[in-house]
């Protein structure tokens, strides 16, 4: 009995295998088949799926930072209070960059582009710094479409759009009135009036 099992499987194979030529249908006049070539078109910056991470406020250089990414990893990018209410973008990782390169920043069918510069240390970043009174600052805090930035030819990082973003961005600006509210008290004499 235990012979017959060995030939029972070789008979099934044997019933499996194509007897019939190939159809005369799938080859062109040469006789080869016709093969299909593989799908090489680009995706449209508007048909690009948002990239896997969400946005989590945490601390960076021991300041507040929104970092973007998957969680428990290194941020792909983070948004960073800069001075005068302004707004320090950047792009983690190690990315190629020639000299006079620039970040795109898009959203909403509006795009604009910034200079960078490379900042060295683990892990190194790529940094667009905007003044606070920068309109794409507000774009950025308004956004409620996916935001794609890209540097020179790299692929761009396409992140949903959240509304911890514009919180965010209004306590850089915040930080910045208080800062100038505490230097006026600070320069005015006990009467309340500053000093000419």
């Amino acid at each position: 009995m235990l012979r017959l099992i060995p030939l029972a499987a070789l008979a099934v194979l044997a019933g499996c295998a194509d007897s019939e030529p190939p159809d005369a249908a799938q080859t062109d006049e040469s006789g080869a088949y016709n093969m299909v070539q593989p799908v090489t078109a680009k995706l449209d910056a508007e048909e690009a799926a948002p990239a896997i991470g969400e946005w989590r406020r945490s601390m960076l250089e021991e300041k507040p930072a929104l970092l973007f990414g998957p969680a428990d990893t290194e941020p792909l990018f983070s948004l960073r209070c800069a001075a005068g209410g302004g707004l320090l973008l950047q792009r983690h990782g190690a990315i190629a960059i020639g000299s006079g390169e620039q970040m795109k920043i898009a959203s909403g069918g509006q795009s604009e582009q910034r200079d960078v510069e490379a900042v060295q240390g683990p892990p190194p970043l790529l940094r667009a710094a905007l003044a606070g009174d920068d309109a794409l600052v507000a774009r950025i805090a308004e956004a409620r479409q996916p935001i794609e930035v890209a540097i020179g030819a790299e692929p761009a990082l396409v992140m949903k759009s959240d509304p911890l973003i514009g919180e965010f961005v209004r306590s850089c600006a915040g930080e910045t009135a208080a800062a100038g509210s505490e230097a006026a008290k600070g320069a005015a004499p006990e009467g309340g009036t500053p000093a000419n």
